[in-house]
Formats: structure tokens, sequence, C-alpha cells
């Protein structure tokens, strides 16, 4: 019998996937089993002639801790020691183990079984790293999220950025679409808060303009002096051997780079790219959406600067003092160090100047050129703005890209009036600030202020061409907001149909939904009191209430799925005409709208009534609307048209308090008048009654 019970527990141990091993306190091997000499790489049998805590445990001292516990009194679960393997390898093991002991309790030899657990810390390993490296881009990117501008953005990127991607200097490029030069921006060591702008290199042989069209990072290894990229003229890289770019992508294009440089050679790779990326793709939105918010601004204060000198201009009364309201506007916008004017006289094809501010006022004045010389007269000619990066490497007046910004660089903007180019606009600036797209942007702007200034003609059309820009950029702005809550609603509601969320996360991401609605709600509501601030009277047409009042109470009806409403109508038979336009609809749906909102039964029941009266001299009709709610207190009715104003601001009723306001708004636009009083007089509690008068049409007041 008890040779039996050895066979198999021989076979068990042979049979078992985790290792096995019997030795003394001291390490000398007894048993193994086969899956233990499989674990470590040793041949049947070579195992044995090893000393457990010498050869097998990495570290002695290990073997000396884990003896040390057990002779504690306990025994030993998963106790992670690195145990080295017969080709030299280590891998981490788990070992739990307990001692043999004589009769009298003594301590004489140990056994254990040994888990290979070198995968799963590899997972754990890899997975800590990837948490890591979140953590970090997570932390870069919401330190980005609290910066002003672009030069904010490498505010404490350096010390972050290094934990993940070894680099001893770090830039970033910036380019506006379409534009002729990168920005380049380097930690500025006198102020952390903000980068150092260090100039603006050329866009054509840039590192940018490489990412854009190679699409992949650019990894150089060596000799990075040797590469011709133009954003190296503005930086010293001579003791610089490797470098990383990766570009900047939002919104499906290029918007700039993120560069790295070491001093060793070889430094990056393709894994550091893909880390670096991460890092880029986070910043880059941020980025884009700063230059897009600063484009705006400008463009705002454009064309507030364009309104100004254009009433400037209006006051003007000698050309001498256009071209100086001219150029002091212009030096808000595009700032410069000297500027020009000259007339070109086409009978005797000469070029002679009218104007100048700056250090070579004199100079300037005393030169009159020839049509055919010069820059000015190319621009004459052509009738293109003529951008110069290098006058001093331009005789002959024409555009050389990719050169150097060493000497003064000139915009030339030719002034257009009926019968072709009648004047030139020449803006310089000091060597190395080169002007952009955006520079000649707005100086077309002004440049067409200034020909029509100089022509005495169409000053007002240019100033409500003005105006609709802004209009335009509002409604943009209006359009692109409503578009970004409307994607995010449409990710939130699908994380919270999916049904994979605790019901915390849930809760958490309703709210956030029920957040957005509400912001939806507000954009929509400021865009219609902007639509009314520009309604005309005069294209205001005759509408009868009671055909709008019916589509209304029809389409709001179904509008609560948990109430049912029931509207009680008592409207004239022959109609009631007033002159308005298609937001007479908005005022009554405001009204409706928030009297099924705020009645709390689950049966809402509304009066409409409308009539006609007559108020000092003047036939109006009035729409009085009727319900069984809250009611308005007396103290608070006076109040209660005014902008975000809600009287029980009540989580479970969303809303913007800018629902009556807009009413008010537009009662005031019809030359009409909106109020609230109580639908049984005396008694707030049982219910409002919105009250409004509109003039009636003529036709209808006969």
């Amino acid at each position: 019998m008890p040779e039996k019970t050895q066979i198999k527990t021989d076979a068990l141990l042979n049979e078992l996937l985790d290792g096995v091993f019997v030795c003394g306190k001291s390490g000398e091997l007894v048993y193994t089993n086969p899956a233990m000499e499989t674990m470590l790489g040793y041949s049947e049998g070579r195992i044995k002639e090893k000393n457990f805590a010498k050869d097998i445990v990495d570290r002695e001292l290990e073997w000396h801790a884990l003896t040390s516990l057990m002779d504690q009194g306990s025994p030993i679960m998963d106790y992670e020691v690195k145990f080295r393997r017969a080709d030299g390898s280590r891998s981490v093991m788990s070992v739990s183990a307990t001692f043999f002991r004589d009769d009298s309790g003594r301590p004489f030899g140990i056994a254990g079984v040994v888990r290979d657990i070198s995968t799963r810390k590899g997972v754990e390993n890899d997975l800590r790293e990837k948490a890591y490296r979140m953590d970090i881009v997570n932390r870069i990117a919401r330190t980005a999220g609290t910066s002003k501008d672009v030069q904010n953005i490498l505010k404490g990127l350096g010390d972050d950025l290094r934990k993940l991607v070894p680099f001893e200097r770090l830039s970033l490029g910036a380019t506006e679409e379409k534009g002729r030069h990168v920005d380049l921006l380097v930690p500025n060591p006198e102020d952390r808060e903000r980068g150092k702008f260090v100039g603006k290199a050329a866009f054509e042989g840039s590192v940018v303009e490489k990412l854009k069209y190679d699409k992949n990072a650019v990894i150089v290894e060596k000799d990075l002096s040797r590469k011709p990229y133009s954003e190296f003229t503005l930086m010293d890289v001579s003791d610089m051997q490797s470098f990383l770019a990766v570009p900047l992508k939002s919104r499906g294009r290029i918007i700039g780079s993120l560069n790295l440089a070491h001093s060793r050679q070889g430094e990056y790779s393709w894994e550091g790219a893909e880390v670096l990326q991460v890092v880029a793709d986070q910043l880059a939105g941020i980025i884009d959406s700063m230059m897009l918010l600063s484009s705006l601004e400008e463009k705002v204060k454009l064309h507030e600067s364009l309104l100004e000198s254009g009433i400037q201009l209006q006051k003007a009364v000698t050309t001498q003092e256009i071209y100086g309201a001219i150029a002091s506007h212009l030096r808000d916008i595009v700032p410069y160090k000297d500027l020009s004017f000259y007339m070109v006289d086409r009978q005797n094809k000469v070029i002679y100047p009218v104007y100048a501010v700056g250090g070579y006022t004199d100079a300037i004045m005393d030169c009159i050129g020839g049509l055919d010389e010069g820059i000015v007269g190319h621009v004459a000619r052509t009738g293109k703005a003529e951008f110069v990066d290098d006058v001093d490497d331009d005789p002959r007046s024409e555009q050389i890209p990719g050169l150097p910004a060493e000497h003064n660089s000139m915009l030339a903007i030719p002034l257009a009036g009926i019968d072709g180019v009648v004047s030139v606009l020449e803006i310089y600036r000091d060597r190395g600030q080169v002007f952009s797209m955006s520079d000649l942007e707005a100086g077309l702007l002004f440049a067409q202020q200034a020909s029509v200034a100089l022509l005495n003609a169409q000053v007002v059309s240019k100033l409500q061409d003005a105006k609709k820009e802004i209009e335009l950029l509002n409604d943009l702005m209006f359009h692109d907001i409503s578009n970004y809550n409307f994607a995010t609603m449409n990710y939130l509601e699908n994380v919270v149909e999916a049904g994979r969320l605790s019901t915390a996360d849930r809760a958490t991401l309703g709210k956030a939904l029920k957040l957005m609605r509400q912001n939806s709600n507000l954009i929509e509501n400021v865009k219609k009191l902007t639509k009314i601030g520009g309604m005309d009277p005069n294209e205001f047409n005759q509408v009868d209430l009671c055909e709008v009042l019916a589509k209304v109470t029809s389409g709001l009806a179904h509008s609560s799925p948990d109430k049912v409403i029931s509207f009680k109508l008592d409207l004239p038979e022959s109609g009631a005409t007033v002159m308005a336009n298609s937001l007479l609809e908005e005022l009554y749906v405001n009204l409706i709208s928030n009297a099924i909102k705020y009645d709390p039964h689950e049966e809402v029941e509304i009066d409409i009534a409308c009539s006609k009266v007559l108020s000092e001299g003047q036939v109006f009709w009035r729409t009085a609307i009727s319900d069984r709610g809250q009611g308005i207190p007396d103290d608070k009715k006076a109040i209660l048209f005014q902008k975000y104003v809600r009287l029980k601001p009540d989580s479970a009723v969303s809303g913007t308090g800018l629902g009556l306001s807009i009413a008010r708004a537009l009662t005031d636009k019809f030359n009409g008048r909106v109020w609230v009083e109580d639908r049984v007089p005396g008694r707030s509690d049982q219910g409002a009654k919105f009250c409004f008068e509109l003039p009636a049409a003529k036709r209808a007041s006969k």
C-alpha cells in the first residue's frame, strides 16, 4: 500500500505545470519536478547540481529574506523572487514555501511551489507604464488648456515632456493656413509662464512643410547641423546630433510641429515618435482653437479699426489728413517701422511719394521713380501686393522666397481705383520681422479704404461691408459653437444609450448631457435676441394671429411626453391681423411653453383668448394666455421679463432665463407690450395670465 501511494505522488508531481522543489535551509537541492527544470531551462537532472540559494535565486540576499520570514513561523505565499535561468536570463517567479520539520518540530528542510509570473509582471509593468504616460499626457493637456495663447502652451511643458521622451532642446512651430512662414517658439528661461518667440522661418524648406507632405514624423539620427530646415536658421543646433519632429494636426490639416533635439546620436526612434505624437495630438486641438480665437479677435479688432478710421476719414478735409488717419489706424493692426504712400502718374509714367512716416521721410519724399522701376513700379504695373523678406537682396522688385531675414522686410500694397492702381502703400519692418498673410489681408482692407477715401467715393458702402462681415463672423461663431454642442450631445447620448455604464456613471453623464442641452438652448436664445435686434420694421408683413395660434398650439399639444395638454381657444371669427414677421411664432411658443413647463399637473389646461381693444386712440389685438400653474407673486411680476430671471430655480425644469426676455424684445419690436397678471384676480397661487398687445394692421382696423 505505501508503495502505491508513492507512485501516485510521483506521477502527480511529474504532471504538475507549476515547479516543485525541496531543499535544505542553505539551498542544497533534494528534489525538483520536471516542470521546475523546464521553467528554468535545465536538462533533466542538471538542476540537482545547483544550490537553490546561490545558483537559482538571482540574489542570495532574497533567499535569506525568504527564510527569515519563514523562521517567524508562517508559511510563505506568493512571494515574488527573481530567478536566474540556465541561459543567464532572469524571470520573476511566485514562490509558496513551508518548512519540513522533524518529530521535535525543528525545521530541517524547505518545500515549495514555484510559478512563472514574468508574463503577468510584464503586462502589469506595461500597463503601469502606459498609465504613467497617459497621466503625464493628461497633465500636459490640462496645463495647456489653461493657457491664453500659443506662447503659454510651453508653460511647464518641458518638465512633463522630458519624463516621456528625452531631449535637450524643445521647440514648437506654428503656421497660419496658407502661411508663408513658421512661427518658432522655445521655452523662455526668464519667464516660465510664457514661451519665447524666436522668429519666423520660411515655410518653404521648413520642418512643417516636410511633415505636411510626408505625413510622417521627421527623425534625424546624426549630424543635425547638416540638415537645411529653415527653422535651424533661427536657433543654434551646431551641438545637436539627433532630432525628432511630429506634426500638430487639427481638423484634418497640419498647423505646426513639436520638435525635440539631443546631443547624442541615434537618440530617437519610431517608438519615441509615437509617444511624442500622443502629446502633439493633445496640444494640436488646443493650439488650433487658440489660433482660431486669436484670428477672430484680430478680425474683430481689424473691423473696429476700419470703422474708426472710416469715421476719421469722413472728418478729414485734406489728403494729408486722410493719409495720416490711414497710417495711424494701420499701425494698430499691422505694426510697422516706416510707411510711405506713392501716387501713380500713368500719363508721365512716374511714381511720386505723397506721404511718409518713419526715419527716412525726407529721403523718400525727394525720390521720384519711373513706372518701370523698383518694387513700387512692379506693384503699380501688376496690381498685386508684394512681399519682400529682404529688400537688399531683391533689386529687381521680385519676391525671392526662403531668403534669410537679415535686413528690412517690406509689404507693398496697391490701392485700386476705377482705372486701375492709383496709389501704392509700402510698409517696412526691422530685419527679421517679416510680414505674414494675415498682415497682407489686413493691409489690403486698409488699402481698399484708403482708395475710397482718396477717390472720395463709397465710404459709407465700405463701412456697411465691414459691419456685415462682423455680423457674418458672429453667425459663424454661433454656428460653430452649436455644431460642437450638437456633436458633444450625440457622443454623450451614445455612451448613455450603450448601457455599459454603472448607475453612478449614467447619472453623471446624464447631468452633463442636461447641461449641454441647456447650453444649446442658451446659444439659440442669444441667437434669437441677436436676430431680434437686427429686425427692420419696414420689412414686416400682415400676419393673422389666429393662424399663428392654430399652428403653435397644434405643435405644442404633444410637446411634453409626461403631460396631457389641452387648449381652450377663444378667437375672433374674422381673424386678427397685425404687422410682424415669422418670429411672431416665437412669441407664442415662448409664452405657451412657459405655461406648460411650470404647470406641475399631469393634465395641463391652458386658455387662450384673442380680442380687439382700444388704447390711447389706437386699436390693438390683445392675446391672453391663462394657465393653472404655480402663478407669479405680485412682488416678482415687475422683474419677470428681465434677462436671466428664473423665479423658482428648479433642477427638474430646464431653462436659461431668456424666454420671457425674448418675448419682451419681440413685443417691443412689434410696437406692442407684454405683461403678466393673476388668472384669478388677487390669487396669484391659482395660476398666471400672460397678456400682450400688438397694434392692429390698418386693414384689420377698418
